[in-house]
């Protein structure tokens, strides 16, 4: 019994003197501790006034939207790798050793998240090709909408009904890339139905009158109303119509509602759906 409790004397002895020199190592050390806490918070903030220094002074340079948002992310991604160099260097861990393990994680985490690199490169084609830019209206992988930005991994697109939509890189400089904001202008169409007792020159002058008037719709390129089919209960024209990007996505209901109101002052008849049915009378 008594050499049950020498042992376990022993072990509190031993247990209070690792925790008085673990509380003195600590105590010497917190110093330290505090100047890499103080160096973090202070780089942080210098950190974050350098990013928003340098997109004032790009966006005052008239720099390309597309390569300011790009430049930005990698700017923020380095200054944050600067500043983790820098605190674990005031922490004591050599130079050396840092460079070694940012070498091997590097390596490591790359065969990991090839997808990631796959985006990191896919954004520098982006970058560098230019298919679009910053505000430009386009589709790609199945969704279309504008480009809000081009970050080093995705790339934003805000639909018609303002969704965020956040595409991979990778996908969007491999895949097809229809850009309706190229030159400036966009060509909106829309379908609609008259009579067949109608005089088409008449419905198109009447048309062309009210879509002339009308701030929305562009003279140049001109507008156009075409038949577009002879189909079961009624001629089908198609109103071809040019506006600024900004109004692409209320445009067709703008152009619908103005072709509406054109033909009832028009007096031309919008058909129903009908069925013709003939009776043979003996």
């Amino acid at each position: 019994m008594s050499e049950q409790l020498e042992a376990g004397a022993e072990t509190l002895r031993q247990t209070t003197g690792f925790l008085a020199q673990l509380g003195e190592k600590f105590v010497n050390y917190l110093p330290t501790i505090l100047v890499a806490l103080i160096v973090f918070l202070v780089g942080m903030l210098l950190a974050r006034l350098t990013i928003k220094l340098m997109s004032r002074t790009m966006n005052k340079s008239k720099v390309d939207k597309t390569a300011t948002g790009f430049g930005l992310s990698l700017i923020r991604i380095v200054l944050y790798m600067l500043l983790a160099v820098i605190c674990l260097s005031i922490l004591g861990v050599p130079t050396a050793s840092l460079i070694t393990i940012i070498g091997t994680a590097g390596v490591t985490i790359g065969l990991a998240l090839q997808n990631g690199l796959s985006n990191l490169a896919g954004g520098f084609m982006l970058l560098f090709a230019k298919p679009f830019q910053v505000g430009d209206y386009i589709k790609t992988g199945g969704e279309e909408g504008f480009v809000e930005s081009i970050s080093i991994l995705y790339t934003e697109l805000r639909t018609h009904d303002n969704r965020c939509v956040f595409i991979p890189n990778s996908n969007v400089s491999t895949g097809n890339v229809i850009n309706f904001s190229r030159r400036g202008k966009l060509r909106v169409s829309v379908k609609f139905s008259v009579s067949y007792q109608t005089d088409i020159k008449q419905a198109r002058d009447a048309l062309l009158t009210a879509i002339d008037t009308h701030p929305m719709f562009l003279k140049d390129p001109k507008p156009a109303v075409t038949v577009s089919e002879l189909a079961d209960s009624g001629i089908v024209l198609a109103a071809f119509l040019w506006v600024e990007r900004d109004h692409y996505i209320i445009a067709p209901s703008t152009a619908l509602e103005l072709i509406k109101n054109t033909l009832d002052e028009a007096g031309i008849e919008i058909p129903y759906p009908q069925i013709v049915v003939h009776r043979d009378e003996e």
